[in-house]
């Protein structure tokens, strides 16, 4: 939620993009509990992504990157590509690729339209700096294992 948050009062719709139900569910709630109302639009694939975009023009998107037809990628690229719509922020809620690899540096980019404030461009490089942490995972599995069942 802080995300949206930190976009700015000027925020007041939200599209969700996910092919998977139970996520849209999980979104529009943890939305529906922010302290300032939000108008949420749905959408379960790309081309409907694209189709709300143009028409209901949200103040920002939540995207799956992983959807069946045209994938978030694309509604990525079809966005840039339109003068309308190109300049609506997008929050990627994916963590994987369409191999179902962990999405590697070429294909994610931050941006934002109008530049930076050096709080935005701080804190973003403290949650690019915290994600880059290598993960323990044979100490996570030592971990789960030794605890009672």
């Amino acid at each position: 939620m802080s995300a949206l948050e930190d976009l700015g009062e000027e925020v007041e719709s939200v599209l969700i993009v996910d092919d998977e139900p139970e996520v849209v569910r999980l979104f529009s709630r943890m939305i529906a509990s922010a302290e300032r109302p939000y108008r949420v639009l749905r959408a379960n694939d790309g081309q409907r992504a694209l189709d709300l975009l143009r028409a209901r023009r949200p103040d920002v998107m939540l995207l799956d990157l992983i959807l069946p037809g045209i994938d978030g990628f694309q509604v990525l690229r079809e966005k840039q590509r339109d003068p309308a719509i190109r300049d609506i922020p997008v929050i990627a809620i994916s963590s994987r690729d369409p191999i179902g690899q962990p999405i590697v540096s070429d294909m994610l980019r931050v941006t934002r339209g109008g530049g930076l404030s050096m709080r935005d461009l701080v804190a973003c490089i403290e949650a690019v700096s915290a994600a880059l942490v290598p993960s323990d995972r044979a100490g996570d599995r030592a971990r789960l294992e030794s605890l009672p069942a």
